[in-house]
């Protein structure tokens, strides 16, 4: 069946999206305001909402309609932004922000210092072309087909030239792409992660892969001027994790780590530690939480990372209790805060389920609780959030549709927002951060 659809909004994955017929029709490579004849491809038996494809442009092209930078746009299911302008992805992630909030009390997006090259971290998929050559790439939306992304032009232009060394070492090694299908193969995924142009390789691989092929990649890859070290780490699952918590990483090369600075202090970061890809914006984002609580005495830092709130927090002066349930993690923070001799102490466990070792640590009511949970929001640490009382609490989000709930059910509790101000990371995608303070 064919339809005209006028697009007027954008979705997540990139798609038009307009009405017709009754429902929500999404469309790929439309944006808004741009009106085409499309196929229906797929229709929800659950809403009003159905899928389709272009047949025929009608009318004008946007004029926000830009050429995507990224050679394999449209086809590696990333950065599906990247054929709006930045200003029209600005206003549209504003929009996303004050639809989630039911507020129009929101700043304007703070711009990332970059449109490209901003990625510290490339993930890639291994898999394999239909004549059996090695590729490096991502999934195609909604399958487990792997589509190149070599030529990648968001990462870190030294992370896209020894990801394609390593294609080519990889396939000299004769090492075996793993297949989702058959669940066969040697080699599932590579990260390749990026600190003030040094890198680190992670291979990750099946418990299939013989060690003289990870160590015939690695002394190829030694020659790389650029690489400080690789790591080896098996992963037989099925449930989609590529670097399962508490996987064990062996060096091949040179270190296991690299190091990172966060509010000035030097901290590792190895093969599973969460970092945020955008370093500058995301320095931007922690040194605006620290202004935002300037002035307290103590503060509780929930879903804590690797400590890039906490330690700004710390440098301030503010004595900090951080919890991450990456222990992992909290090894290297509790390292990086007593070697620069900060007011930090971080604690390994669940914010949702650690209350009692907090409030035994605090000793009095913090002045500030920050929370930066994962996109899923604040779930079961809501109530310890509510049981600490603090007069201020900073909600940092990436997903501003649990934002929008969590501050639903603190407002029930007597918070309420006084500063929300959104920070792209991720130039290209509807994703967005948001920063709020709360008062009580």
């Amino acid at each position: 069946m064919k339809i005209d659809v006028t697009a007027t909004a954008l979705d997540e994955a990139g798609h038009g999206v307009g009405a017709a017929g009754g429902r929500q029709i999404h469309v790929a490579d439309l944006l808004p305001g741009e009106w085409a004849e499309v196929a229906v491809d797929h229709a929800s038996p659950h809403k009003p909402e159905a899928w389709a494809t272009i047949t025929k442009r009608i009318g004008a092209p946007s004029p926000e309609r830009v050429v995507p930078a990224c050679p394999a746009f449209g086809r590696c299911g990333g950065c599906t932004w990247q054929h709006l302008s930045y200003a029209a992805q600005l206003v549209a992630k504003r929009e996303r922000v004050v639809a989630a909030l039911g507020t129009d009390v929101v700043a304007d997006v703070r711009p990332s210092p970059a449109e490209l090259g901003y990625r510290n971290k490339g993930k890639y998929v291994v898999g394999a072309t239909g004549s059996g050559d090695l590729i490096l790439g991502a999934y195609a939306p909604r399958s487990h087909h792997v589509v190149d992304t070599l030529g990648c032009r968001v990462v870190a232009p030294v992370i896209d030239e020894v990801a394609t060394w390593l294609r080519g070492a990889a396939a000299d090694a004769k090492i075996i792409p793993y297949d989702e299908a058959t669940r066969a193969g040697e080699l599932r995924y590579a990260i390749i992660r990026e600190v003030d142009g040094d890198v680190m390789i992670v291979l990750v691989t099946t418990t299939a892969a013989p060690r003289a092929k990870l160590e015939r990649i690695a002394n190829a890859m030694s020659r790389h001027a650029a690489v400080r070290g690789i790591v080896a780490i098996t992963n037989d699952r099925r449930d989609g994790a590529i670097v399962p918590s508490g996987s064990a990483a062996r060096v091949l090369l040179g270190h296991g780590y690299l190091v990172e600075h966060l509010a000035g202090v030097p901290i590792e970061v190895g093969a599973s530690e969460f970092l945020q890809v955008n370093r500058a914006q995301a320095a931007a984002m922690y040194a605006r939480v620290a202004e935002l609580a300037a002035g307290a005495r103590n503060a509780i830092d929930l879903f804590a990372g690797l400590g890039g709130i906490g330690l700004h927090l710390a440098r301030a002066g503010t004595v900090v209790i951080a919890v991450e349930i990456d222990r992992d993690a909290v090894a290297q923070l509790r390292r990086a805060a007593e070697a620069a001799n900060l007011p930090l102490t971080a604690l390994a466990g669940d914010a949702g389920k650690i209350a009692d070792d907090v409030r035994a640590r605090l000793g009095e009511r913090p002045d500030v609780v920050v929370v930066n949970p994962p996109r899923k929001g604040l779930a079961g640490a809501l109530d310890l959030v509510v049981e600490l009382a603090a007069p201020t609490v900073i909600y940092v989000s990436c997903g501003p549709e649990s934002l929008g709930r969590d501050l639903a059910a603190l407002a029930t509790h007597g918070y309420t927002p006084d500063v929300i101000e959104p920070f792209d990371l991720m130039p290209g995608t509807s994703q967005v951060e948001t920063i709020v303070r709360l008062r009580r």
